[in-house]
């Protein structure tokens, strides 16, 4: 039987591979990829108000190799900065920034 951890990592691996590669790349999502992820897995966090526009910063923002597509680790490093900026646990932690995006 698999721990509670070993569940959700592969939770995350699952997650991206069902999404990436829709549309090439299977190690990466490209914008529209990464918006159906955003809509379907995580609707509680992301606004449904978002325009395109804003998917864009949002591509900006995770897309730190400037390749115009998320890959895994730059995926996993959002999900850790989601939940360092909204997990309850770490509202008293120090100011600075845990992430570099």
């Amino acid at each position: 039987m698999c721990s509670p951890l070993e569940q959700a990592m592969a939770a995350i691996v699952l997650t991206f591979q069902r999404y990436a590669g829709i549309s090439g790349d299977k190690h990466k999502l490209c914008q529209a990829e990464l918006k159906e992820l955003l809509e379907k897995e995580m609707a509680s966090w992301t606004p449904t108000e978002l325009r395109e526009c804003d998917y864009n910063k949002l591509m900006s923002v995770l897309d730190t190799n400037k390749d115009c597509e998320v890959d895994f680790i730059e995926y996993v490093r959002s999900l850790a900065c989601l939940c360092v900026y909204c997990h309850e646990y770490f509202k008293d932690c120090a100011p600075e920034p845990p992430c570099s995006q």
